[in-house]
């Protein structure tokens, strides 16, 4: 498992490195999949940062905003440094679509710390170049060039060499550069980019050279120069689908067409516009399909991780989890919740005889059976081996001792038939409850519960004892 887990890690950061975003959305899948079968909440929280990474960089901002609300209620959980370093990262997304750049500047910077205490220089040289963009839009262009050079300096240095990483940090250089008026700095650094071979197979850096070499081209007043960079520019965005940028791009050549009188091409540049358009609809459509996709493997991964693989009730963690719930709400409201114990008597007898195989089969079917009786808003969990507990709200010790005793007589009445006789099968149970909300810890009303079962097993089994919950 671990070989997978660190397999499907690298599998991410090449797919986020090459700007696979969809792939990368998949393979976080994958990753989430295992979190919940494992119960790993750090793994979990991996793979939320990295779907709300792959869903921002499609343009679907209000997957990428869920993720990224799933981290961080898990990392206050849970997190530690390196979670909460990984959080500051993606947040800084939201900040940056909503154009707030103080918020922005604010989380890359507590990034940026913990990466540095961590000793995780990619994230260091990613948050500098990420923190140089904020600065150059909030017009502090010397602060930015320090930052995209810190970028480029630390994404020099790491250790196994990262061309995409240093690429970013040329870029920011540049980008500030030309913010700040240094246009020879910044012709010198994208002459030496356009030249360097691992931009032809890095897509979405080599869209925003050409954009920064049209802004260039403008300040040197050689508007037919910037218009041939933007067509580049628009062949990279084509060839990743990156539909956001071709718009800006459109907008962009639009403009210049118009400066120069060259209104046939700027006409044309508008029809793509309008087709561009209808592709972001049908976009949109497929994102949604995707959304979807992505929900019901979600809903299933749910499903299973809270589901007990023999009998399809809840397993311990889940109805540990509920239960406890229930009763923290039953003491804000004084509602009653009932835990109902019980187990299958003499079902050691039953595998020494006909062996294991038919013991899990008489445990699927009084699981059934007793499932069936509650009603729906209860909550059946096994809990090992035989062991099964009921959690119902909204009712007596009266009424879930009847229904305690139907569950019994249900049992009893099982026709269970191996080797052309019928085996008999019945329960021991115990039930107790909360007191309106005296009980408000799982723990303690299970605790009850299981002392009326062994009770009832004492005294003979295949009978229900109740008791009332003792104050606390």
């Amino acid at each position: 498992m671990n070989e997978q887990i660190t397999q499907l890690q690298e599998r991410m950061r090449l797919n986020r490195m090459n700007g696979s975003y969809k792939e990368m959305i998949e393979t976080s899948y994958q990753l989430l999949r295992i979190a919940k079968q494992t119960n790993n909440q750090k793994l979990e929280m991996d793979a939320y940062a990295n779907y709300a990474l792959g869903f921002y960089a499609i343009g679907d901002c209000k997957d990428a905003f869920h993720y990224m609300e799933l981290h961080a209620d898990l990392c206050e959980q849970v997190g530690d440094a390196e979670d909460y370093m990984k959080s500051y990262h993606v947040f800084h997304l939201l900040y940056d679509y909503t154009e707030n750049y103080d918020m922005a500047k604010t989380v890359l910077e507590k990034s940026i710390s913990l990466a540095d205490r961590l000793g995780k220089d990619q994230l260091v040289s990613e948050n500098c170049s990420a923190l140089s963009g904020v600065l150059s839009r909030m017009n502090d262009y010397d602060e930015a060039l320090r930052a995209g050079k810190k970028a480029a300096r630390i994404a020099a240095l790491h250790d196994p060499y990262c061309p995409s990483l240093v690429l970013k940090a040329i870029l920011a250089i540049a980008n500030a550069c030309l913010s700040i008026g240094k246009l020879e700095d910044a012709d010198l650094i994208l002459h030496m980019v356009m030249k360097d071979p691992v931009i032809q197979v890095q897509e979405n850096e080599k869209m925003k050279c050409y954009r920064l070499a049209a802004r260039l081209h403008v300040l040197q007043n050689d508007l037919e120069a910037a218009l041939e960079s933007l067509k580049c520019a628009k062949e990279s965005a084509l060839k990743t689908n990156n539909y956001k940028y071709q718009k800006e791009i459109h907008e962009e050549q639009i403009e210049l067409y118009q400066q120069l009188e060259m209104y046939k091409e700027g006409f044309e540049v508008q029809q793509q516009q309008i087709q561009l358009l209808q592709q972001l609809h049908q976009q949109e459509t497929a994102n949604a399909a995707l959304e979807l996709e992505m929900k019901m493997k979600l809903q299933e991964l749910e499903r299973v991780a809270n589901t007990d693989f023999l009998t399809n009730v809840s397993n311990r963690r889940a109805l540990e989890l509920t239960a406890n719930e229930w009763l923290l709400q039953a003491d804000r409201v004084k509602e009653n919740v009932v835990c109902i114990a019980f187990d299958i008597d003499n079902l050691k007898l039953i595998n020494d005889e006909f062996g294991h195989p038919f013991g899990d089969y008489v445990i699927q079917c009084v699981a059934q059976t007793c499932n069936d009786l509650l009603r729906c808003t209860d909550k059946t969990g096994r809990i090992g081996g035989d062991e099964f507990v009921a959690i119902l709200r909204g009712i007596s010790i009266g009424d879930a001792c009847r229904k305690a005793h139907d569950m019994l007589d249900a049992v009893t009445n099982l026709i269970i038939e191996q080797e052309g006789k019928r085996v008999p099968v019945s329960l021991s149970v115990g039930v107790a409850e909360s007191r309106y909300g005296d009980i408000t810890e799982y723990a303690t009303l299970y605790r009850h519960a299981d002392s009326a079962l062994y009770q009832a097993k004492n005294s003979g089994k295949s009978q229900v004892c109740c008791r009332l919950a003792e104050p606390v």
